[in-house]
């Protein structure tokens, strides 16, 4: 995907945040929050009288000749201390009542939902959010005859707590959903946690402005109008937020990547096992066991290596190189091939690598280097690690240099991982410096310290 359509598709995902967000508190204001906060007309309940036992209260307070402001606030604190003990009280009462009630219907608590609605904390905050329904409603009747600000104040804190809890009653479920997700079997190599965090932040972005439209007296949907000449500047605040968003969908389509995934992205140092993805990033632990963090439209937008398909394919490639001296190539003799037929190493398949070497070789220019080649790639073959149903072969490298002529080993081992893949071509490169003498193959290298010692020495002894 180029730039440019990159850009697009952001541009159009924040309109669609900005309309569906419109959209949403146009609904919610006329549909769900009045079935429960029931609208209070502030003024007739200030006009009312207070309820019995709160006006004996009242009336005791003046009777010892406290002010009546001072009575009034003292009566109010009590109704209010009142309140938080009942939701509390309401919250143990409804708790309790709930789980006798799962426990006589013998339901199986110890299900996964359950466990996983448990763990995320949604039934302590549903039980809560009734204790605190039931309060709000009967606030018509606890705070009849208080000025109309004490009343307000009441009306603003008791719809604002309704909209938060509603708001953790939201988290508690879509967390649920994420673990629910990630633990089926079916979609546990799958990440919805951006999807659920852009879920997150919508609906808190909702929560402040009903909060705020209960403040100010607004319409929510009035509110949020009023909000347009601001849209740059939140769509700035959220930049990464949006960038992420658009890329995690594309990521997502495409299956580009996936918890678990092995991923290499050289320009940000990253090269191992990706162990989270959010709206915002991709946590990798690399193979040193150090963490790099990388922001998720980076995999859109820069190149990255996913080893996923090798390791669900059936081999995993290795290549492997050595140089031949090329002095010690030479056609292969009656003594050299009567060695071969006779060794324990080669005497067993020395018929089948000797035809596979007369395919690229005829018999008049045989060499001990096609030999050497055609019972290479014979044992690969054979070998019971080595995929040879997947490409394979052995073959001459570049024209000859000064490191002597290059033999290139391409094969794929059946390990994929780490270790297992490193024994297998270990093995082979161990087989190939072994078997290379049986053939009177040199294997090319450059002159070592004892190497330069051996020709020091032989100097010295033929000068002495």
């Amino acid at each position: 995907m180029s730039r440019v359509s990159f850009k697009l598709i952001e541009a159009i995902i924040v309109l669609s945040i900005y309309f569906n967000i419109l959209y949403m508190i146009n609904l919610l204001s006329y549909i769900f929050i009045p079935l429960i906060v029931l609208p209070i007309d502030i003024n007739k309940v200030a006009d009312s009288s207070k309820f019995w036992f709160i006006q004996n209260l009242y009336d005791a307070l003046l009777s010892l000749g406290i002010n009546v402001g001072v009575a009034n606030a003292i009566v109010f604190t009590i109704v209010l201390l009142a309140l938080a003990a009942i939701v509390w009280l309401l919250n143990i009462a409804i708790g309790r009542f709930s789980f006798l009630f799962v426990k006589d219907q013998k339901l199986n608590v110890e299900s996964g939902v359950y466990r996983i609605l448990m763990k995320h904390g949604f039934f302590k905050r549903f039980f809560v959010f009734i204790a605190i329904g039931i309060v709000v409603l009967s606030c018509r009747i606890l705070f009849s005859g208080f000025s109309i600000g004490l009343i307000t104040f009441v009306m603003v804190l008791s719809r604002s707590v309704m909209i938060i809890w509603i708001l953790l009653l939201l988290y508690s479920l879509l967390d649920s959903w994420n673990t629910f997700f990630e633990l089926h079997p079916k979609t546990q190599q799958k990440s919805l946690k951006g999807y659920i965090q852009l879920m997150k932040i919508i609906a808190a972005v909702v929560a402040v402005v009903f909060i705020l439209a209960i403040i100010v007296d607004k319409e929510p949907s009035n509110l949020i109008l009023g909000f347009g000449a601001t849209a740059a500047f939140i769509t700035l605040i959220f930049k990464d937020t949006i960038l992420g968003f658009v890329a995690s969908i594309q990521l997502s389509f495409q299956d580009m990547i996936r918890p678990d995934d092995w991923i290499e992205m050289p320009s940000k140092n990253a090269d191992g096992i990706i162990v989270d993805i959010n709206l915002s990033s991709v946590k990798v632990q690399n193979w040193d066991n150090s963490v790099t963090m990388i922001p998720i439209y980076a995999l859109v937008t820069d190149s990255f290596t996913n080893w996923r398909r090798m390791e669900q394919g059936p081999g995993r490639l290795f290549v492997r190189s050595f140089n031949v001296d090329a002095k010690s190539v030479k056609f292969a003799g009656e003594s050299l091939l009567e060695s071969l037929s006779k060794h324990s190493v080669t005497g067993g398949n020395y018929a089948e690598f000797l035809t596979l070497a007369h395919v690229s070789s005829p018999d008049a220019i045989l060499t001990n280097l096609a030999l050497f080649r055609a019972h290479l790639e014979l044992f690969l073959r054979r070998h019971p690690q080595i995929n040879d149903q997947l490409m394979l072969f052995v073959r001459y490298l570049n024209a000859i240099s000064g490191q002597g002529i290059g033999i290139e080993i391409y094969a794929f081992s059946k390990q994929k991982e780490a270790a297992g893949y490193d024994t297998v071509h270990r093995t082979v490169m161990e087989y190939v410096i072994a078997s290379a003498s049986l053939f009177e193959i040199i294997l090319f290298q450059s002159p070592s310290g004892e190497d330069l010692h051996r020709l020091g020495k032989f100097r010295d002894e033929k000068f002495s």
